[in-house]
């Protein structure tokens, strides 16, 4: 998948250091519900999982070829309903407020419309992840509610989550919208 600054693509083994890069910062994994990488070897092991996952993709800026972030999508378990999928994300401090993973979220939309299965896209965030809830609002999710202790983290905090979702008929309609602007 590609936009205007991005390339998404399948992880490599070679990405290892720009994952443990951005992996590492206490900022960015905790935000998505994951502990922070604490040694490049965790992040070895844990990248050579996702070189093997169908839907786990490396998010690389153009401008630099650099691994800045990943998006992955899967089946919404909190739905019972296969044709629902779900999209989570993680970033590089550094690239944060630049509306890169806006874009991001947008390609994988995309990517996860094209199989004609998939009816629904559901995405959510802590509540305190601003960041997370503007690039959820700006790719057109709609909010459902907060969904109460969703989630106990690695540390055993419980945390709500905010759950949106987006529609193929919402998406096919954005797309429309767009198209006339």
């Amino acid at each position: 998948m590609e936009t205007k600054r991005l390339v998404l693509r399948h992880w490599e083994m070679n990405d290892l250091d720009d994952l443990y890069a951005f992996a590492k910062n206490p900022n960015v994994g905790p935000q998505a519900g994951w502990r922070q990488h604490q040694s490049r070897e965790e992040s070895r092991q844990i990248l050579s999982r996702m070189v093997t996952a169908p839907d786990q993709f490396a998010i690389m800026l153009k401008s630099t070829m650099k691994v800045i972030g990943i998006i992955s999508a899967g089946i919404d378990t909190s739905r019972r309903n296969l044709a629902a999928k779900t999209i989570g994300c993680a970033l590089n401090e550094a690239y944060w407020n630049q509306g890169l993973m806006t874009e991001a979220v947008g390609a994988m939309i995309r990517y996860l419309f094209m199989d004609p299965g998939t009816e629904l896209i559901a995405m959510d965030h802590f509540a305190d992840n601003y960041g997370s809830q503007r690039v959820i609002e700006k790719n057109g999710f709609q909010y459902e509610g907060t969904m109460r202790q969703k989630i106990r983290l690695f540390n055993g905090e419980v945390k709500d989550c905010l759950c949106y979702s987006l529609t193929r008929a919402e998406f096919e309609a954005q797309t429309v919208s767009q198209d006339k602007d």
